[in-house]
């Protein structure tokens, strides 16, 4: 969707939110309706303020205000993810999710919940007032599926983030003044949006260039298939990912390391991607986690460090294991010769080194996309539910599809699994995730929705002697704090998950 990125920030505020925080309750200024909504080109500007927020995935804050952190809640609480940095107050929210000892206060959770209430406000914005506009139909229609998908979207994230939220689906509500839904009825809207939507929405291959990274037929579908996942429900899931699978519009790409940078990041295999363009002075421009996660030897910040114990995981001569990761003395995509700086693992993401021919003005940090759905993922999540609807042969097709890629035609490594018991193949298809899909924004996730995060993160701290994941509570840390602020503002009508 990179010609909707384009709009600047300053015409997204004056015409959505008059540069006020959802969090004020009055804001000052704001443009009515009345005098907002009215044309196809006002239609298609509130449609790209829906969008923006997918890219606040930073270290602490970006044009949006806040940002939703991927990398600390998904990455950092996991096994796969030291948090990095010079010393434990060095970005101390993830410091305190990485240990399970985590205030309400904490920024992490804080910008997360309101970055995701921005998106939801925007989606019911475009929602409530295209509707009234006179424009073409099919494209109207089109724009409220986006819309649609992109509310799903942020729900999926607030609701395996803090479990029951306030389900808000008109912009004339505000989060503050409602209770927190029950976590299944936000499902049941999550999965409403997306069956709407999927009916409307174009195919991928029906968007020119300059409009990869909006909603897809493909990508909802996806999705759809990962909340039944999530679910437990197996057959439905299996339904979904397989729609997408035999849609025929996404493939694997044969050059693993290679879609992950910026002259990949159109591949194939890529399902939905929060685009970045490198030609613009004004956010999204780049992307802040190349920064994140790059090393202090070429003035990055040096977080999010893979752990010994994600390297470990991969079978040996798995050729994804330096494409995911890499040490002192690698030889990296540009020729230069890789120092992680002070990691204290002696490990970086390579998914997010930017290479020195797509650095911008010598900063570490380009336009680079984060990819959020992708064939790979679809294939092992497949493979997943058909084993568990008693379907070996059929998960075994996927699992191996997805190992031959890895192996690249090499003899002797990664042979194909052949295991048909549904708890050893479910134990192989699990691990194959964990490898394919590391640094990737799923560990933790993934941990909970399969019931083995506590047993798993407090593993990690006992075989490595750490404080990392020690303080993990069961039926407490799956989910986590409802940031104070937002209990304050709600007068009592939210209440504060168990255990914080």
């Amino acid at each position: 969707m990179k010609h909707l990125s384009y709009i600047s920030y300053t015409l997204l505020c004056w015409l959505i939110l008059g540069c006020q925080s959802i969090l004020e309750k009055d804001p000052l200024a704001q443009i009515s309706a009345v005098n907002a909504y009215i044309t196809a080109d006002d239609a298609k500007r509130a449609l790209t303020a829906a969008y923006t927020p997918l890219a606040g995935n930073n270290w602490c804050c970006t044009y949006v205000g806040t940002g939703y952190m991927h990398w600390v809640l998904a990455n950092v609480a996991s096994d796969d993810t030291e948090k990095g940095g010079e010393s434990g107050s060095d970005q101390l929210y993830a410091q305190q999710i990485s240990l399970f000892n985590i205030p309400s206060d904490n920024d992490a959770i804080r910008f997360a919940w309101s970055t995701e209430y921005i998106g939801i406000r925007r989606a019911n914005l475009v929602l409530d007032n295209i509707p009234g506009i006179t424009m073409d139909d099919a494209l109207k229609n089109q724009y409220l599926a986006e819309a649609k998908f992109l509310r799903a979207w942020y729900y999926i994230n607030l609701v395996k983030t803090f479990g029951d939220v306030p389900l808000i689906l008109t912009a004339n509500q505000n989060v503050y003044d409602l209770e927190r839904a029950p976590k299944q009825a936000v499902y049941n809207q999550i999965i409403k949006d997306l069956q709407e939507a999927i009916p409307v929405l174009p195919e991928a291959s029906k968007y020119p260039a300059a409009d990869r990274g909006r909603a897809t037929k493909g990508a909802a579908s996806a999705y759809l298939g990962k909340v039944y996942l999530y679910l437990n429900d197996f057959v439905k899931a299996e339904e979904w990912f397989g729609k997408v699978i035999n849609s025929g519009e996404y493939a694997l790409d044969p050059n693993y390391l290679g879609m992950f940078l910026r002259a990949g990041e159109n591949s194939k295999e890529h399902i939905f991607q929060v685009q970045f363009v490198n030609d613009q002075g004004a956010q999204p421009a780049n992307n802040q986690l190349n920064i994140v996660m790059a090393s202090r030897a070429r003035n990055g910040w040096g977080f999010n460090l893979p752990t010994q114990d994600f390297v470990d995981a991969f079978e040996p001569g798995d050729p994804r294991m330096a494409q995911t990761v890499y040490k002192n003395g690698d030889v990296m995509p540009d020729g230069l010769v890789a120092n992680v700086g002070n990691s204290t693992t002696g490990y970086l993401n390579k998914k997010m080194y930017v290479p020195e021919y797509e650095r911008i003005a010598g900063a570490i940090q380009a336009g680079r996309d984060d990819i959020y759905m992708r064939m790979g993922k679809v294939l092992l999540w497949y493979a997943e539910a058909a084993n568990e609807n008693g379907k070996p042969a059929v998960a075994l097709a996927a699992l191996n599809q997805v190992r031959a890629r890895a192996r690249g035609g090499a003899a002797g490594i990664l042979p194909d699994v052949t295991v048909t018991d549904k708890v050893a193949l479910r134990e192989k298809i699990w691990h194959e995730q964990r490898v394919e899909f590391g640094q990737e924004y799923e560990r933790f996730f993934e941990l909970v929705r399969q019931g083995r995060a506590g047993k798993v993160v407090r593993a990690y701290a006992t075989k490595y002697n750490t404080a990392k994941g020690s303080g993990f509570r069961d039926g407490v840390n799956e989910i986590f704090p409802i940031p104070q602020l937002e209990i304050n503002l709600s007068k009592g009508k939210l209440k504060q998950n168990n255990g914080y």
